[in-house]
């Protein structure tokens, strides 16, 4: 069924109230008259014309003036409005006799309605096609037989009148019934809602009501009442000046997308015409004709019917032909650029393969993917970024013709080459190189000149031929994809491993669902101590996974779960089991009451816009103070989206939650950052701290970064301590806190007692200063998350997975 979408936005009546309130007054007086002409009998011939003049007036010039309604419309209307006035004066005066004048105004009225409604109806959606024209033949042929065969024969024969006006009267009905579907059917346009179209639909009914009670009437198979006879045509007249006053009427003559509200197949529709073709056949065959006329009308009447169900068919197979010769088009070759289809390259493939696997050849697949073709299609346009498509598959096709080589369109901005005449991989890197010089001179497009590169797959099918075109294709595409990892303009050869890491990749990821579920995921955390005394200032809380009996990796899980964004889970997730951690270490006096706990976030959470509010539900659901908790992040997903992660961020320092930079040095933007950003505590990477007791270099570097993060007040954190020599140097340089390896491994959760013990015998070395009993850590804030990084940062050495080993010095 077509789109039942509400009405288009249109002007609204001014504020003056008579005239918001005009159709619902217009309305109102086609009851009062209905219930009138019902109850009391004739009206006061004089009212009622002024009562119709003015409402057809009045209606006209809303709809011209306020609602912007073609003139065109609006005169339609008018006229029918004249009619009707002057109908009802007569009939009001003239008793309860039909005089000519009536007879012939009748079928004026429903005619000026057909008219109004096909003007309507081209407005909406353009000109009527052959479907609508025959189907507007079928209901009105029909409908016609059915009023001669029930209505019109008897008015001819048993009313005192002329042939021709009993037919004039008859032809009222089909009209009407013509009128009542088409009406109707404009309703299923996008329409249902729309308060003047109901309007219309209800006069248009009403109207008809009104044509077989008349003819009724003439034949005598009801008493109508004086006066009501013409009551349904005054009605219907009042429910049209109702419908054109109306703010929603302006939308139904809006033009709209016929693809979206097709007017042709309506149900509605369907039952009418086929109610016109079924209802007359039985007519025909139950009542026998009543004299020569009779039969030759219905002879006539029928071999029409006949007619425009055969064109209709007719109309229906070539369409249904034309439907399914552009389906196969479509399939085989792409609209764009005319080269095949993926679907047809399947096949072009799979006839390759058969060809060639008894010969020396080893046909070649080199898919290629557009590098950010995005940035093209956002900067020029869809238009022109088509116009670019086309010159890069016009260029594809030029080069691969040097080597017989057939190409396609396998996507959006991805093509695809079968090359069935190499022999070898070094071959086929020549094919490629040659496609690559294709590409490299600019696309000129409107004066713009454009530069495309692409990242290349490329997969050579093996000497056995034991795969499918299908698994060939998938070789291609999983090159591409290892192509585009490396960087624009890569180029990848497909081999076994890349199909064991997929396979490793997709277990990881089907994996990952649920895991929280199964308590699978851990919390393990990192201690760091104050370097002057070795006292405890917090925990970094780092994620790990334990599948299957084994801790893996973070480098084996964290990727793909933001690639996949169940990041978003496991955030929040890590964020509230840290906290709720943290507060039952607490609780225990297993640490003091001012220990911090830092974690993680990534890229993925701060882009998602509800992770304050996440934040703030953890610290309330957990009952913690907002600066015991620190936020981590890289300054990489402050620089992907800078605008949302400054809202963001503000946001969550407003809340006391304390933000810190990791990382810090092995960025470009840095000290930008520190001033764009609320940051409180700047992270220094361990590739600095590994050389600070031997490389001067490095030495100098952290000594530059310490001096300037305490010209701004920032807090410091030295990572990936590992020796003695390299904490000393770092209490030297007047660094304020560390963590690494030489303090402590990350531990699980129900290690951290004893963990402490070890802490406890780290700070009584003589390298620190005692802290004094009063002594209070300070407080790092930070941000719940999962530790996306590598494992060098700050959890293990390598990025294998290896056993937690207790604190060790």
């Amino acid at each position: 069924m077509p789109s039942t979408t509400a009405v288009a936005t249109v002007k609204e009546f001014p504020m003056n109230p008579v005239v918001r309130r005009a159709p619902s007054l217009f309305a109102a007086g086609a009851l009062a008259i209905a219930i009138a002409g019902f109850a009391i009998g004739p009206i006061d011939t004089t009212l009622t014309r002024l009562i119709l003049a003015v409402v057809g007036v009045a209606a006209c010039l809303i709809g011209y003036r306020i609602n912007r309604m073609p003139l065109m419309f609006v005169s339609v209307i008018g006229i029918g409005g004249l009619t009707v006035t002057a109908l009802t004066a007569e009939r009001l005066s003239a008793g309860s006799d039909l005089r000519l004048s009536t007879i012939i105004g009748m079928p004026v009225i429903g005619i000026t309605m057909v008219v109004a409604t096909a003007f309507a109806i081209h407005r909406r959606r353009g000109n009527l096609d052959q479907r609508d024209a025959i189907d507007l033949a079928t209901v009105t042929i029909g409908a016609s037989l059915s009023t001669w065969i029930l209505l019109t024969s008897h008015l001819m024969n048993a009313v005192d009148m002329a042939p021709a006006l009993a037919i004039l009267c008859a032809v009222q009905v089909p009209i009407s019934i013509v009128l009542s579907t088409f009406v109707v059917d404009l309703l299923f346009t996008g329409l249902l809602r729309n308060r003047a179209m109901q309007l219309i639909v209800v006069s248009a009914l009403v109207n008809a009501v009104g044509a077989v009670t008349m003819c009724l009437s003439l034949l005598g198979a009801i008493d109508v009442p004086r006066g009501v006879a013409v009551l349904p045509f005054v009605v219907a007249f009042l429910l049209i000046a109702a419908s054109i006053s109306h703010p929603h009427a302006p939308a139904t003559m809006q033009r709209i997308d016929s693809s979206e509200h097709s007017i042709a197949y309506t149900p509605f529709r369907l039952v009418v015409t086929a109610a016109c073709l079924i209802v007359p056949g039985v007519l025909v065959g139950a009542i026998s004709p009543s004299g020569s006329v009779d039969t030759f009308i219905r002879v006539i009447a029928v071999i029409v019917l006949v007619a425009t169900v055969v064109a209709r068919l007719h109309i229906a197979v070539e369409q249904h032909e034309h439907a399914r010769l552009a389906l196969v088009r479509r399939l085989d070759r792409d609209e764009l650029t005319g080269l095949p289809t993926r679907a047809r390259f399947v096949d072009l493939v799979g006839e390759v393969l058969d060809t060639t696997w008894r010969s020396e050849f080893r046909p070649t697949i080199i898919q290629l993917n557009l590098d950010r073709f995005k940035n093209i299609n956002d900067s020029l346009g869809h238009y022109e970024a088509n116009r670019v498509l086309v010159a890069v598959s016009e260029r594809l096709t030029e080069a691969a013709a040097a080597f017989d080589g057939e190409v396609a369109r396998s996507g959006g901005d991805d093509f695809v080459i079968i090359d069935s005449t190499t022999r070898s991989s070094a071959e086929a890197m020549t094919r490629v190189e040659s496609i690559r010089a294709a590409l490299a001179t600019a696309i000129t497009v409107d004066d713009e000149h454009v530069f495309v590169t692409a990242s290349f797959g490329v997969a050579v099918a093996p000497r056995n031929r034991t795969l499918t075109s299908e698994e060939f294709m998938r070789r291609a595409d999983i090159a591409t994809h290892r192509a585009k990892a490396g960087g624009r303009n890569g180029l990848a050869f497909f081999d076994d491993s890349m199909q064991a890491h997929l396979a490793h990749r997709m277990d990881v990821e089907h994996a990952l669902h649920g895991a929280i579920g199964r308590k699978e995921m851990r919390l393990y955390h990192q201690p760091i101590v104050d370097v002057n005394t070795g006292a405890l200032c917090g925990f970094e809380a780092l994620i790990r996974w334990q599948r299957d009996g084994t801790i893996m990796s973070p480098l084996d899980f964290i990727p793909i779960a933001e690639d996949t964004g169940i990041i978003n889970e496991l955030g929040a997730w890590a964020l509230n089991d840290a906290l709720r951690e943290l507060r039952g270490w607490i609780a225990d006096g297993v640490v003091g009451p001012d220990t911090t706990v830092s974690v993680n976030v990534s890229p993925r959470q701060i882009a998602d816009p509800g992770f304050a509010e996440i934040v703030r539900d953890a610290l309330v659901s957990n009952q913690m103070s907002p600066d015991l908790l620190w936020l981590e992040m890289t300054e990489s997903m402050m620089l992907e989206e800078p605008e949302l992660a400054q809202s963001t961020l503000r946001a969550i320092r407003e809340m006391g939650v304390r933000l810190a930079l990791d990382d810090f040095g092995t960025g470009y933007s840095s000290l930008s950052l520190l001033q764009q950003f609320p940051i409180q505590r700047i992270k220094i990477d361990r590739a600095f701290v590994q050389g600070i007791a031997e490389l001067g270099n490095d030495r100098s570097l952290v000594r530059t970064i310490i001096a300037m993060a305490r010209s701004m007040g920032l807090d410091l954190v030295a990572e990936g301590v590992e020796t003695v020599q390299q904490l000393q140097t770092l209490a030297d340089l007047k660094c304020g806190k560390a963590q690494g390896f030489l303090i402590s491994h990350p531990v699980p959760a129900d290690a951290m007692r004893s963990t402490m013990v070890a802490l406890d015998a780290l700070s009584s070395l003589s390298m620190f200063t005692p802290a004094p009993p009063s002594l209070a850590s300070e407080r790092p804030p930070k941000m719940p998350s999962v530790d996306r990084r590598h494992e060098s940062s700050n959890s293990f050495p390598t990025g294998h997975s290896r056993p937690i080993r207790q604190p060790a010095i």
